[in-house]
């Protein structure tokens, strides 16, 4: 069955876009020559033991973190097998070995491999150890690998799940927006840590990690301890044997088809159930309502956690790079400014479920609806972006920042947030229909153009408050920059009024036209008039161009196989 699985594994591969594989291939084999040339040119035994231990460790990091980049863990899923006469633990199993062979984790190995020089380095005996503990760690590292996977894959049904994907998604935007700032800090340090290694308190906590047993195991075999090398490759084993016997379990398929929902109340939702807080009015109701979906719907969850985790890690990222540190108090704007991507596509992610609005719509409805969702969006990313703010100030000391995040958060949530709402209601993306999710993608379908604009027009739209920011800064110092708080507050209110307002006019007329955009994929009452009517057609336009797209690409997928069957038999 494993041979089988294997073999399905790399049909699907050579069926799919090569471009993104062949990118892969070349950074992994960089990473694979970077891991070696660390271990050769460490000026030491000492040195090489620190540095190796810091590239597992990013290694180990990577294939964590970063699981749908490993070959073949997204390329066969357990719901295709669920309904197969296969043991679910045999078939968690085989799916599990099927991870192994490919281009991916076989640069893992290559990468682990380097434990080689050191043992070569302090007593060639130590291969001996060297050999098993590469394979012992190259496992563990990919079953961690493939359960987190899993875990991403259970996103839409477990709170670790969402946690886990929204952390992802997090250092994959943070990374994208500000990682440069810990590269070129890290390029600058690498002579350093090749010639003296790192410093006796770091060296102590990464000597405990799960990345560096291996290492472990070899220097303590290459100092004579072989019970203590034993013990380190003892560890490994059981501890890679523990991940396996839960990947039996854990990397089963769901019998439900991934539809159940547990029955407990998610932890946190209590607050709004208890004694009354929101008014007893229309917008009171769509408000709680707003605020119970973003805690609950793993979807909307993970858009906010996501947004949440991209401050976090720029604020991360700016901190350790030392020479950037200075912009860390302001890396909280930056979930304040997560408004405008985790919102852009509000409508869309309801599915279906708009049809209540429709039905419901009277006097004051689509009002109320507009600004209970506008409010929540400021609610739960405005209070993260205002304590992550506050923590980063205290923390690094720069108190200059106060007066640019006072004016900051107030101009970002407001204009963000009726970004978010008018661009989700002209440019709706139907996606998936909510009781057919089952990836942390589908809540959308193509929203590039959404998300281009939400970006563009909220840089656009603070453009006031940061040249008064500057200007304060430079030309009016002490008082000047907390003049910009006015401006910072007057530029949020007006983006939050304003855009809400053109939100409400629009779909006051066109609400029926948003459901059956979002129910049926299409527009049959033509597009609105002016700008927004361009905008709603070019949406429009593009749901249709990557449907067609889809559609062209199944087609020449079956002709292709149609072409080789009849190759073969003839």
């Amino acid at each position: 069955m494993v041979g089988i699985l294997i073999s399905m594994k790399f049909a699907m591969l050579r069926h799919s876009p090569i471009g993104m594989r062949l990118a892969g291939w070349v950074l992994g084999g960089a990473l694979v020559l970077i891991t070696w040339a660390g271990g050769l040119f460490a000026a030491g035994d000492a040195v090489r033991s620190e540095v190796l231990m810091v590239i597992f460790a990013c290694w180990f990091a990577g294939a964590a973190l970063g699981p749908v980049t490993m070959s073949g863990a997204g390329v066969l899923r357990a719901e295709y097998f669920t309904l197969l006469p296969i043991p679910r633990q045999r078939l968690a199993l085989g799916l599990l070995a099927a991870v192994f062979p490919g281009v991916a984790s076989g640069y893992l190995l290559l990468g682990g491999l380097a434990i080689m020089i050191q043992a070569f380095a302090l007593a060639p005996v130590a291969v001996v150890v060297a050999v098993p503990a590469a394979l012992l760690g190259w496992a563990m590292t990919i079953i961690v690998s493939r359960l987190i996977y899993a875990a991403l894959g259970s996103a839409m049904r477990t709170w670790l799940g969402v946690e886990i994907a929204g952390l992802q998604f997090g250092f994959l935007i943070g990374g994208l927006l500000a990682g440069w700032m810990v590269i070129a800090q890290a390029f600058r340090t690498v002579p350093e840590l090749i010639t003296y290694g790192l410093s006796d308190q770091v060296s102590a906590v990464l000597v405990w990690l799960p990345s560096s047993w291996p290492l472990n195991a070899v220097q303590a075999a290459a100092a004579g301890d072989w019970p203590g090398a034993f013990g380190w490759l003892g560890l490994l084993a059981v501890i890679t044997a523990a991940l396996l016997g839960l990947a039996a379990v854990l990397l089963r398929p769901q019998l439900d088809g991934g539809t159940a929902r547990g029955t407990r109340r998610p932890l946190g939702s209590r607050v709004l159930t208890g004694r009354r807080l929101l008014p007893a009015t229309e917008l009171g109701a769509v408000l709680g309502k707003e605020l119970r979906q973003w805690w609950r719907d793993p979807w909307r969850k993970l858009e906010w956690r996501s947004g949440i985790y991209t401050g976090l890690v720029i604020g991360l990222f700016a901190y350790l790079s030392g020479t950037y540190q200075l912009a860390a108090p302001l890396s909280g704007l930056m979930i304040a400014f997560m408004i405008c991507l985790s919102g852009c596509n509000l409508y869309g992610q309801d599915g279906s479920a708009a049809w209540l609005t429709v039905v419901g719509q009277r006097t004051g409805s689509v009002r109320a609806d507009v600004r209970g969702r506008q409010l929540a969006m400021i609610i739960l990313f405005g209070t993260p972006a205002l304590i992550v703010s506050v923590l980063l100030i205290m923390l690094t000391g720069q108190h200059w920042a106060w007066p640019a995040v006072i004016a900051g958060l107030p101009a970002l949530t407001g204009v963000a947030s009726g970004l978010a709402i008018l661009i989700s209601a002209v440019a709706v993306s139907p996606g998936v229909d909510p009781r057919r999710r089952v990836g942390p993608n589908d809540a959308g379908g193509d929203l590039s153009l959404q998300a281009n604009l939400a970006i563009w027009l909220t840089v656009l739209l603070i453009i006031p408050t940061a040249g008064a920011l500057v200007v304060g800064y430079l030309a009016l110092p002490p008082w000047g920059p907390w003049l910009a708080i006015v401006v910072g507050v007057i530029s949020g209110w007006l983006g939050y009024w304003l855009l809400g307002r053109l939100t409400i006019t629009y779909l006051a007329d066109r609400l029926p036209t948003l459901f059956t955009r979002i129910r049926y994929g299409r527009n049959d009452d033509g597009a609105a008039a002016g700008l927004l009517g361009s905008l709603e057609s070019s949406a429009q336009k593009a749901e249709e161009e990557a449907r067609a797209a889809k559609e062209k690409e199944k087609a020449d997928r079956a002709k292709k196989r149609a072409a080789e069957r009849t190759v073969e038999k003839v």
